[in-house]
């Protein structure tokens, strides 16, 4: 009995690490809820650069994104904190907009704007969470120079 009480504590733990690691989301605002200029006025009168997240509903490498990266407790606090995130389905009549301006040619692809809304940074591709915190970070820096 003692060591089956061991067990559930052991599975309770182990699950509350898990939730720890994939529990907490990025707050995507998403483009079927608020436009792309809502979002600068959001950026701009914040303080805060862009991610945006251009992406496809039958685009593999995006749900793994979804699932894993932006599942990532460490990525959802920092980006969170940090960037006004925001999805944009690139076959939705606005998305198409984003995708053209922008020349997006691959999915996921990852735009990173100033509070302003100038175009700093793109990424493409899946990204495990350590890397696309420190491309996060790099972007950052190229805005301060």
């Amino acid at each position: 009995m003692i060591f089956l009480k061991n067990k559930i504590a052991f599975m309770f733990v182990f699950m509350a690490g898990l939730s720890q690691v994939y529990g907490q989301q990025m707050n995507f605002l998403k483009m079927q809820e608020i436009s792309f200029e809502d979002v600068l006025k959001k950026a701009k009168s914040e303080n805060k650069m862009i991610f945006m997240d251009v992406y496809a509903v039958w685009c593999g490498p995006c749900k793994l994104m979804d699932k894993t990266t932006f599942s990532d407790s460490l990525v959802a606090k920092k980006f969170n904190a940090e960037f006004i995130a925001y999805k944009v389905n690139a076959e939705d009549v606005p998305g198409r907009v984003i995708v053209q301006k922008y020349m997006v040619n691959a999915f996921p692809t990852y735009l990173f704007f100033s509070p302003d809304g100038e175009l700093v940074n793109r990424l493409e591709g899946v990204f495990p969470p350590k890397l696309l915190m420190d491309e996060a970070d790099y972007t950052k820096g190229l805005l301060k120079k």
